[in-house]
């Protein structure tokens, strides 16, 4: 279609300031850099009036559509639309719209507060206000909603309603004495292949809002971390279980804290090539039991060739309070390149690992989180120590040059031998 045809529109504007015409023209879609931003917007302002204004005419259509009787799935046909927005705008015109009697007298709207101002609100906003009118809210709350779709976007439309109906939920409950009038807060737990395990429950607003807060500044997207959020909300939760791990309240079973118990045989040990048993009946890679290993409270039962019992362990913390604290001052938290986790959600990694001979010393420890401590021991980074400070080579099929790197967020560069 060529640029001179009706598909090209000219808005003109004029500035108070100077006077100067303004001319935003609309060729295919596009808009042509030819006034100043105020003119740009102007025409964006202009745009979506006459959008709404046209958007409007639909309920009205339907409106009429129902009154005289007419098939309504002939109207879903022609405007290409699901069976559920022609429900959602049902509900609309039966809640915003005037209607008429069965004798023919004119009717108000159900909500003239909402039907006021149709021609200010876009379909996702009648979307939000039908649902919260739905869900039966306090005497007053549409006319709060009305004025905040206004001048905010649908969602925080939605939100709003939200905050109102936990806050006349929570009035409910504060008026009844009986405890049980709050339920409380629940767990479901089911294996899966793998040792896996899947959860889901309820938690009470307090909890909920303690788990939330807890949560929320952890899963921020990384460069090496997973894109999507419930991936990073994945490692933000496991975060969280590794610091509770380490908590010096966690309550004793038969004299011990809360454990777990590695069963592998030495010369799966030694090679980390093979499987080891969790807890008696979960299997993990060797390499998992070894990461497993470097920062927990572990009964690690070593086994000989005839599954004799070479080790029946012992329960200890590898690393020590005072160790922890002088890993925090040293590394100032994930000792990996570019990373930003602090201390407290890092594990204590064994630069070489205690099956292999490794010392519990500070020179022998590194802080990594836990996407790093899972990147150290599932590929070929390797990890040395240069003046205390801890150095990243990356693998060869990775990096060819295989640079030496070093986190630069606390301190200067460290130098390293060739």
């Amino acid at each position: 279609m060529p640029a001179s045809s009706g598909f090209t529109r000219w808005y003109n504007h004029s500035s108070d300031e100077t006077g100067t015409g303004v001319r935003i023209a609309w060729i295919h879609g596009r808009v042509a850099r030819a006034a100043p931003d105020d003119g740009v917007f102007a025409a964006i302002a202009e745009t979506e009036a006459a959008a709404r204004a046209l958007h409007l005419r639909r309920p009205h259509l339907l409106a009429e559509v129902l009154r005289r009787g007419l098939d309504t799935d002939t109207f879903r046909r022609l405007v290409r639309a699901d069976p559920r927005d022609l429900k959602r705008w049902t509900a609309q015109v039966t809640l915003f719209l005037p209607s008429t009697s069965p004798t023919g007298q004119p009717l108000p709207p159900l909500h003239p507060v909402t039907g006021a101002v149709l021609d200010e609100l876009s379909d996702g906003h009648l979307t939000e206000l039908a649902r919260a009118i739905a869900s039966r809210l306090p005497e007053g709350s549409e006319e709060i909603l009305v004025e905040a779709a206004r001048s905010v976007e649908p969602k925080a439309v939605r939100q709003l309603a939200d905050r109102i109906r936990d806050r006349a939920e929570q009035d409910r409950v504060d008026e009844v004495d009986e405890p049980a009038a709050t339920p409380g807060d629940t767990l479901h737990l089911r294996d899966l292949p793998g040792g896996r395990l899947e959860f889901f429950g309820e938690l009470s607003a307090e909890t909920g809002a303690r788990f939330t807060a807890m949560l929320e500044p952890l899963p921020t997207p990384r460069p090496d971390g997973p894109r999507d959020a419930a991936r990073r909300r994945g490692e933000a939760f496991a975060d969280l279980i590794a610091l509770a791990s380490r908590s010096g309240d966690l309550p004793t079973e038969a004299g011990e804290r809360p454990h777990i118990s590695v069963t592998i045989d030495h010369d799966t040990l030694r090679r980390g090539v093979g499987h080891a048993v969790l807890d008696g009946d979960h299997h993990l890679s060797a390499a998992q039991a070894r990461r497993t290993a470097c920062d927990a409270t572990v009964l690690p039962v070593v086994l000989g060739g005839d599954s004799e019992v070479l080790d029946p362990g012992r329960a200890k913390r590898t690393v020590s309070v005072a160790q922890r604290r002088a890993l925090h001052a040293r590394d100032r938290g994930c000792a990996f390149p570019d990373c930003h986790r602090p201390p407290q959600w890092c594990d204590a990694h064994h630069i070489q690992h205690r099956a292999d001979g490794g010392t519990t010393d500070l020179d022998n420890l590194v802080l990594p989180c836990h996407t790093h401590h899972t990147l150290i021991h599932h590929t070929q980074w390797r990890i040395t120590t240069t003046g205390g400070t801890p150095v990243f080579i990356p693998p060869r099929h990775t990096h060819p040059a295989q640079r030496p790197r070093q986190k630069l967020l606390h301190r200067p560069p460290t130098p390293v031998a060739a």
